[in-house]
This record gives C-alpha cells, sequence and structure tokens, in this order.
C-alpha cells in the first residue's frame, strides 16, 4: 500500500466518526449538591447528575442505596438517604458506579451502552467497539 493510499483511507476514517464522538470535550459530571438535614442526607442535584450519566436512574438510585448500606427515597429531583452520609463517600459511590457502568475498560471512554446477548449484559463501548460483561 503506497503512502497516498494510506492518507487517504485514514482522512475517509475521519470522516466516518460520529460527530459526537470526534467532538466530545472531556465528560464531566456535575459536583454532587449535598445537604445534611437532621439525621437524613439529600443528595439534591441527582436528577442532573444521573441526565449527564445517560443511564436508566433506577439502576444508579438502586446502586447507590446498595453502595452506601442504607434506605433512600426519592423526593422530585433529588434523593433523600437515612443517616448522616459524608459527602466524600457519596462521590466515591458515583466514581465507583462510574467506572462499573460508564467507562470503557478499554479506552476510557464514557461513550458506551448496554447490550442483552443471550442472557449476558455487556457494556460496548461507540468509541473503541470493546465489549465487557456486566452484571446490572
Amino acid at each position: 500500500m503506497g503512502e497516498f493510499e494510506y492518507e487517504a483511507l485514514l482522512d475517509r476514517a475521519r470522516e466516518n466518526i460520529p460527530e459526537d464522538i470526534s467532538n466530545r470535550r472531556r465528560w464531566r459530571l456535575p459536583e454532587p449538591q449535598i445537604l445534611i438535614e437532621g439525621s437524613n442526607t439529600i443528595f439534591q442535584n441527582f436528577n442532573a447528575v444521573v441526565s449527564m450519566m445517560d443511564r436508566d436512574e433506577n439502576h444508579v438510585y438502586q446502586f447507590i442505596q446498595n453502595e452506601l448500606g442504607t434506605a433512600a427515597s426519592r423526593d422530585g429531583p433529588r434523593i433523600r438517604l437515612k443517616g448522616r452520609i459524608p459527602p466524600k463517600r457519596i462521590r466515591k459511590t458515583i466514581v465507583n458506579y462510574v467506572n462499573t457502568y460508564i467507562k470503557c475498560s478499554q479506552c476510557s471512554a464514557p461513550d458506551t451502552v448496554f447490550m442483552k446477548e443471550d442472557r449476558t449484559t455487556l457494556l460496548k463501548c461507540q468509541a473503541c467497539g470493546a465489549t465487557r460483561p456486566v452484571k446490572l
């Protein structure tokens, strides 16, 4: 293959990369806004954080409850957690969710989707094509 063919193929490949993947600026979640109210902890911007994740809110909600080992209730765009939970612990839980259910294990891109294959759920990266099984 000549130098010219390679360059032409490379240009063609670049043109075919979907706009939302090639132009994605560094993906960042909003900082969780945590408020301690009596013996409850309120995650004020839960809906805003989850909408950036592009995941099912019930899945994220259940994950947070399980990770923190506490009961919670939905309250509009917020969730109310039983007990006084340090904001740092809630941030760590969100990072765990992102690493487990969003970030690609190969290229670290956040451009992933869940796919069903037989009885296995896979996390498929739309940026590099890698897949890995996940437990939902």
